[in-house]
């Protein structure tokens, strides 16, 4: 049995009496379903799937590492790193989510584009927004693990910041979804038998749950490091933890690679030309602006 550090010891890492029980249902949970994604991953031959199984993995990690922090509640070296997964790993889960959409339009409207965009530059802006959210939010998280107050909050801050900015970009990919959800529905037509609504549902169902990730996290650290939230671990597992577990459930339950089948469901490999070729290419563009001329 675990014996938890007094809260006025220095050494302590942990602002409460942490439960080792809950962090090890969790790994569990995690592990679990991550696990699951991994298999999905090789029987849908689905390789951009790697994208939802760094996010579930890094829950597991994060939480392998907290039943260790708590086993030894004095070890900054354990903390730290379990308290920045479990803060960034949400991360890949969104990015996953941007990822199916631009193959979905690629697969249901051949050809077209949603609010300007073709699905390939669609995800791949939608990622790259991500990814600052994502290196916002990691410099916040790393910045409060130090011992100096002031760059404690200011860390708060910056990761609070990188949260609202995560939101900003949901909630702009959302209004794209809608719009591909009312396009498709006015076409009158699906070709590919598949069950599209449901996985559509998925990712408006897994946005949500970040969105509400999103939410606690801004309220957790609005009020700075006097805030009174960060001081009951239940809030965390609740709006946090649990959020991130259901996500990554429905997308094991409705897996992309069910829904976008066969090689159409992919986006085209760019094909890579010889220098004989590109010597080509130049040439018939010049000759054809003499042309013009």
């Amino acid at each position: 049995m675990v014996i938890c550090l007094s809260a006025d010891d220095p050494n302590n890492q942990w602002p409460y009496c942490p439960s080792t029980a809950a962090a090890t249902i969790f790994a569990v949970l995690f592990g679990l379903t991550t696990l699951s994604h991994i298999i999905q991953a090789f029987h849908y031959r689905k390789g951009f799937c790697w994208v939802i199984i760094m996010g579930g993995s890094w829950e597991t990690a994060a939480f392998i590492l907290r039943i260790l922090s708590i086993q030894q509640q004095a070890s900054q070296g354990l903390y730290e790193p379990q308290f920045i997964l479990i803060l960034v790993a949400p991360l890949w889960i969104n990015a996953f989510d941007y990822m199916v959409l631009g193959r979905m339009v690629h697969y249901f409207l051949p050809g077209q584009k949603i609010m300007g965009l073709n699905p390939r530059r669609m995800a791949l802006i939608f990622v790259l927004l991500d990814i600052t959210a994502f290196i916002v939010q990691l410099g916040g998280a790393f910045m409060t693990t130090t011992t100096d107050i002031n760059t404690e909050n200011i860390g708060l801050k910056i990761y609070t910041g990188g949260v609202g900015l995560q939101e900003a970009f949901i909630l702009f990919f959302l209004s794209i979804a809608v719009q591909f959800h009312i396009r498709i529905r006015a076409s009158g037509y699906v070709d590919r038998l598949t069950n599209w609504k449901a996985l559509l549902y998925v990712l408006y169902g897994t946005l949500t749950l970040i969105t509400v990730r999103v939410i606690f996290r801004i309220v957790e650290f609005a009020g700075g490091i006097n805030s009174s939230v960060p001081h009951h671990q239940v809030y965390a597992y609740i709006f946090d933890s649990l959020p991130m577990v259901c996500a990554l459930v429905l997308l094991n339950i409705v897996h992309p690679g069910r829904i976008l089948v066969g090689p159409e469901s992919e986006f085209p490999k760019k094909v890579k030309l010889s220098k004989e070729e590109k010597r080509r290419v130049k040439e018939d563009r010049k000759q054809g602006k003499r042309g013009q001329v």
